[in-house]
């Protein structure tokens, strides 16, 4: 995977920071990028960056990742779990902090890590023709991001929406919560 464009340019739906495509892919090819990061830094709160996100999400399909920068060193992440043929997008969100390193590259430290998770997967066991993406767990509570310039510790913890009921009470040791 090459970068494409490391500058703030312009996209059809607002702002692209960065863009990890096939190396064959014309530069600015969104629809089959791997990653693909939006700036949501001036997103109103509590959920302007989560609408930021969604909207890219389903704006391309076929983005396996798609990070949301919230600030120089935060950023939503979030990870597609099935085929992309599969027409609405299912995945999960996280939410990527660390106290350095550029949050424009957070989506593809965690696109390195998917690769590597399903490269080292023992599909032995799986039936022909399953989606390994499928089985896809959430990223470990911390990755490590190395570039040219400097290397940084990612912390990852899952995230969600700020709920329209405040009091609502959730068990964190209930599957479903999760």
């Amino acid at each position: 995977m090459t970068p494409r464009d490391l500058s703030a340019a312009e996209g059809e739906n607002g702002p692209a920071l960065h863009l990890m495509a096939p190396s064959n892919a014309a530069p600015g090819t969104k629809e089959s990028a791997s990653v693909l990061v939006v700036d949501a830094t001036n997103a109103p709160s509590p959920n302007g960056a989560f609408d930021i996100l969604e909207d890219a999400v389903r704006a391309y399909p076929g983005v396996l990742v798609v990070g949301a920068v919230t600030g120089s060193h935060s950023a939503l992440v979030w990870v597609r779990v099935q085929p992309p043929s599969v027409w609405q997008p299912v995945g999960y969100t996280v939410h990527v902090h660390a106290k350095g390193g550029p949050s424009e590259f957070y989506a593809s430290a965690l696109y390195g890590w998917m690769r590597w998770w399903l490269e080292n997967l023992d599909r032995s066991a799986l039936p022909d023709g399953f989606p390994p993406s499928v089985l896809l767990p959430r990223p470990p509570e911390m990755v490590e991001i190395v570039t040219p310039e400097t290397s940084a510790r990612l912390s990852i913890r899952h995230a969600e929406r700020a709920s329209d009921r405040p009091f609502e009470i959730h068990d964190p040791e209930d599957p479903l919560y999760r």
